[in-house]
């Protein structure tokens, strides 16, 4: 065997020694950044609509007293929708899981179809404050937030 086979083996086990301290001290020093709270506030969803359909003071109060009244109805229904959820899966030694189940999927279903129906009469209540051409923008505005979806909507932000 030659001897720049150890030499080769050397050299690579000090380079792999000095990229592994390189990446442990990044790490250990990037580890404080990637635990701060994301500091970066998502703009309220009724400023981000007075913003791009351009509406009028009197407009926003309206979509404002809208929007607090619908939250605060729907909320109820998702505080329902929780406690049911809670029961159903702290029971699982229950004997009756299927009734209990099946009791349990039909309330959520009706909370959640009376919750679409108070959405849809509430998008409806906006789209009717607005001039033609903001619910032209407005509908698109629908649309991109129904798709971008919402964590937690009963808290109305």
């Amino acid at each position: 065997m030659s001897t720049t086979s150890p030499r080769f083996l050397t050299t690579a086990v000090i380079v792999l020694l000095l990229i592994n301290t390189g990446l442990v001290i990044y790490l250990v020093l990037d580890r404080n950044k990637s635990h701060r709270p994301y500091s970066r506030e998502r703009m309220d969803t009724s400023a981000l609509l007075a913003k791009e359909i351009n509406l009028s003071p009197a407009q926003e109060k309206q979509h404002r007293e809208l929007r607090e009244a619908h939250f605060k109805n729907v909320g109820v229904y998702y505080d329902s929708i929780r406690q049911a959820k809670t029961a159903l899966f702290t029971t699982t030694d229950v004997g009756n899981r299927d009734s209990l189940l099946t009791v349990s999927n039909q309330k959520i279903n009706d909370w959640q179809s009376t919750i679409n129906a108070m959405t849809v009469s509430y998008l409806q209540k906006v789209r009717n404050i607005l001039t033609e051409e903001q619910q032209k923008g407005y509908d698109q505005f629908v649309i991109k937030m129904m798709q971008r979806g919402r964590r937690d909507s009963s808290r109305g932000r």
